[in-house]
């Protein structure tokens, strides 16, 4: 009796047992502050801003496509998907802790297998009933499964709100882009009509006999030039278009209605947001689903571990036994049985030790990954934010160029109609005027892109839509 009592006191105490290294969260090493940190126009930004960091634009077009978007766009729902497979996967894992019972039926012919039985005595089996089965986890194997497939949906979920960071920042990146195209259209051919008209000045000018024919071929140069630039520049923006709609699940040409009406390209913000280093590192989705991979690995490491050690079962039958199927449903058949079973793996030729190599193998590369998914992290933060602050001291110097330049095209100009200049500085104003308008428009599309960039660094838009 005391040796049983011993037993069972042995086995209560393994029951709490598991085995393998316990994952504790990882802390990397950050800076206090970015190196490319400005007090001008940045502000301290909470969890809250960054969820609709959008709407600092305040274009209501843009809101009503991330908006439809976020319903619709497939990435996203691919993304939901991959977390029902992940919790279907936890489930499965959870429910092997427990025991699975199943209905059995069969017959069997036999040759006396007991003892007291005459040789050569042979009878049929008839059974019908229930079976379950326990595997006691002793030492902690499929407990490590559960903790390491509980990680894995955990992953699953910041992958999801992941691919709300991109949708948001690419989807508003190609609405900044397609604004920016119709500008560059809308000054493209503003400056070709201005150049039509100096085109149809000089023609009248040398048919009178004022003008020269250089400068009636160099004002139709000019124009031909700047007429070029159109198709490239329409080509772009039926891409762009297309894009968008993708994003927001729509088939091409849906939109082009809608987006196609002329509208202003949303100007950047006057005050940007921005979150230290480690508030970054805490709110970035694809680093917090690296850090969950890590701990899926770790907890992979213990389950190999225990595999190294027995595995005890307890089995259990209920239900109707009899030679003799006509008396099968008599209750003089009533059986029932139980029975334990320790299996202790001795000779596997190293495949135990091959799958503890391999689970302390992957918890490595999902360590190395999570440093490296930090390291790239802060690069990522501090190039978009570097390319921001550079962007906005050249996007103001070209609006000063702009208007000098439009007050020089107006008094040359003036100058040429008074005799003072020829028709070549003229043309070579307007040219300048053009140039700096076209980069112009391109810099503020790149200053709105690069804020963005800074907004995704940031992890900004995870949680744009809950996980239900």
């Amino acid at each position: 009796m005391m040796y049983k009592n011993g037993w069972l006191l042995l086995l209560s105490s393994l029951a709490g047992c598991t085995m393998g290294p316990d994952y504790h969260a990882v802390s990397p090493a950050v800076p206090v502050r970015w190196q490319a940190e400005s007090t001008t126009g940045l502000n301290q930004a909470s969890p809250e801003d960054l969820k609709n960091w959008w709407k600092c634009f305040d274009d209501t077009q843009l809101d009503s496509l991330i908006d439809r978007a976020l319903a619709g766009n497939l990435d996203v729902k691919i993304a939901l998907s991959r977390i029902d497979q992940a919790r279907a996967e936890r489930r499965g894992t959870r429910a092997e802790l427990f025991p699975s019972i199943s209905a059995s039926t069969g017959a069997q012919r036999q040759s006396n297998p007991y003892p007291g039985l005459a040789p050569g005595i042979k009878y049929n089996m008839f059974e019908l009933g229930f079976d379950a089965l326990w595997e006691i986890d002793l030492f902690g194997r499929q407990q490590r499964r559960l903790e390491s497939a509980t990680a894995e949906l955990e992953a699953a979920g910041e992958q999801y709100r992941q691919s709300l960071v991109i949708l948001t920042a690419e989807l508003a990146r190609s609405y900044i882009d397609f604004r920016s195209l119709q500008n560059q259209l809308r000054i493209t051919r503003s400056n070709l009509e201005s150049q039509q008209h100096t085109l149809a000045l000089t023609e009248k000018l040398f048919k009178e006999g004022v003008g020269t024919r250089h400068d009636v071929v160099r004002a139709r140069a000019q124009t031909e030039i700047t007429n070029s630039q159109l198709p490239a520049l329409e080509a772009n923006l039926t891409a762009t278009l297309h894009q968008i709609e993708v994003m927001v699940g729509q088939q091409p040409g849906t939109l082009a209605v809608e987006l196609n009406s002329t509208a202003n390209m949303p100007a950047v913000p006057a005050h940007a947001l921005l979150s230290s280093p480690a508030d970054t590192i805490r709110q970035r989705p694809d680093l917090r689903a690296a850090e969950r991979r890590l701990a899926a690995a770790t907890a992979m490491q213990g389950a190999a571990i225990a595999e190294l050690f027995p595995k005890i079962s307890i089995s259990a039958f209920v239900g109707l036994r009899n030679t003799d199927i006509e008396s099968l449903f008599k209750s003089a058949a009533f059986s029932y049985g139980t029975a334990a079973n320790m299996l202790q793996p001795l000779l596997n030729f190293g495949r135990i030790q091959a799958g503890i190599d391999l689970a302390e193998a992957k918890q490595k590369e999902a360590y190395l990954a999570y440093e490296k998914a930090v390291l790239e992290a802060l690069q990522e933060t501090e190039t978009a934010l570097t390319r921001y602050l550079q962007e906005e001291i050249r996007r103001q110097a070209l609006s000063r160029s702009v208007s000098d330049l439009q007050e020089s095209v107006r008094l040359s100009q003036l100058r040429y109609h008074e005799g003072v200049i020829s028709f070549l500085d003229v043309l070579d104003a307007q040219r300048a005027l053009y140039l700096a308008e076209i980069e112009l428009a391109r810099s503020q599309a790149a200053a709105s892109t690069h804020l963005i960039a800074v907004y995704k660094a940031l992890g900004g838009g995870a949680n744009a839509m809950p996980l239900s």
